[in-house]
């Protein structure tokens, strides 16, 4: 019961935007295995060790136990939970150079020594030495972390500061009342600077525009163009939503199917049946009405996870396009790297997130940040109701933000090297 609040009271405190009965439910019954390991645990210790042993030997293993059940879930849920995972706090802290040892899981399990330390002091309570020692450990392991972070972080910028090549870049993120005019007005400024990559946010025009629209763009501006919409493929038999490269000729270079879909939005595997909750949200928000839990045929069919190349005055390069949630699967994201990407482009829309847009932003920078520290791979960004910009390799957030702009859309130009 402890494990469950604790899990109810951090979920109401990290993604209050997803008041999702479903969702959380599961994602509690995946974190209740942590209750069952410590059972299992203490019954296992008390056969061969003294209670006062076993205390000790259960208090060891917590980090290891929440480590995994915190990813577990995170992994498991029906939509990635890895935002709301104990290390993602981390993305924004001195400490995120500890990504470079392992990621958020490594984050994650520094978390869980901490509080584990921190549990041990309030059992301890009683006993002023130990209480001392086990501050002072406590005080020696954040600055060693501290340190270590550092170190990471200024080998990644070196490195990243001393490759080769370059290409230089204009990322594109929009409110959701991007017009017709503003993007005409949005044109005009791309053409103001030369780029080699054009990137615009997902779903900023209905299908039957977006393909003209960006040929026509990729053209003008003699540049390739990276844009994220829905496509109907084998005879228009299957809906996909696709992130689509264009050469700076108009034709398309390459096409990444998204591989995760969305829960709900995307795909629904409960067919007819839905909670009447949902009914009730409909009402309240029209938009949903196409969302594949409501209109079966609105669903969409999920593509492979693959690698786009792009041409620019160096050669060939490759890299990774993960839409939307889709940057929430690190581990998706390794193997495109394993597999060559020297780059990842995530194209977004956060139209569904109504309250707490600003924080669902923040935590998924968090997730960005770490993901780019430990991958040692620039990440771009762009959306509709995020911000538009490339976090660096050493955690560096080079963004600008949709809404300090007066205008409908926000422009970064910058320079990605690889």
């Amino acid at each position: 019961m402890g494990t469950a609040l604790f899990q109810l009271i951090f979920l109401s405190g990290t993604v209050y935007f997803t008041l999702d009965p479903i969702l959380w439910t599961e994602v509690i019954l995946i974190f209740l295995g942590l209750p069952i390991a410590v059972w299992i645990i203490k019954k296992f210790s008390a056969r061969f060790l003294s209670p006062a042993l076993a205390s000790y030997f259960l208090l060891i293993l917590l980090p290891f136990a929440f480590t995994f059940f915190d990813h577990m879930q995170a992994r498991f849920a029906l939509i990635p939970t890895y935002i709301m995972t104990a290390g993602n706090a981390l993305g924004s802290s001195p400490f995120v150079g500890l990504a470079s040892a392992g990621g958020l899981i490594a984050l994650s399990f520094f978390v869980a020594i901490i509080n584990m330390l921190i549990t041990t002091i309030i059992l301890q309570r009683k006993n002023r030495r130990n209480i001392i020692s086990l501050t002072i450990a406590i005080v020696l392991l954040l600055f060693s972390a501290w340190i270590f972070s550092g170190l990471e972080l200024r080998k990644n910028s070196f490195a990243y500061d001393n490759l080769a090549n370059s290409f230089t870049v204009a990322v594109v993120s929009t409110n959701n009342t991007l017009s017709s005019d503003s993007f005409a007005e949005l044109a005009q400024k791309l053409k103001s600077r030369k780029t080699d990559l054009v990137v615009f946010p997902e779903d900023i025009f209905d299908r039957q525009t977006s393909s003209l629209v960006f040929q026509n763009v990729a053209k003008d501006l003699n540049a390739n163009v990276l844009a994220a919409y829905d496509t109907f493929q084998n005879e228009n038999t299957l809906k996909y939503n696709s992130a689509i490269l264009f050469d700076n000729q108009g034709n398309i270079a390459g096409i990444h199917n998204k591989n995760r879909l969305t829960f709900m939005g995307e795909y629904w595997p409960l067919g007819n049946w839905r909670p009447s909750f949902y009914l009730w949200l409909r009402g309240k928000m029209p938009q949903t009405a196409d969302y594949a839990i409501f209109s079966q045929e609105n669903a969409y069919k999920p593509g492979q996870r693959n690698l786009l190349s792009a041409n620019f005055s160096s050669g060939q390069v490759l890299f990774a396009a993960p839409i939307c949630l889709e940057i929430q699967y690190p581990g998706d994201l390794e193997k495109y790297k394993n597999s060559g990407a020297r780059f990842i482009i995530n194209e977004s829309s956060n139209r569904w997130v109504g309250l707490g847009t600003n924080h669902f932003i923040y935590l998924t920078n968090n997730l960005r940040k770490i993901e780019a520290v430990w991958l040692d791979l620039p990440i771009i960004s762009s959306g509709v109701k995020d911000f538009a910009g490339i976090i660096l390799p050493n955690g560096q957030n080079n963004s600008i933000d949709y809404e300090n702009n007066i205008k409908n859309y926000s422009i970064y130009f910058g320079e990605v090297k690889y």
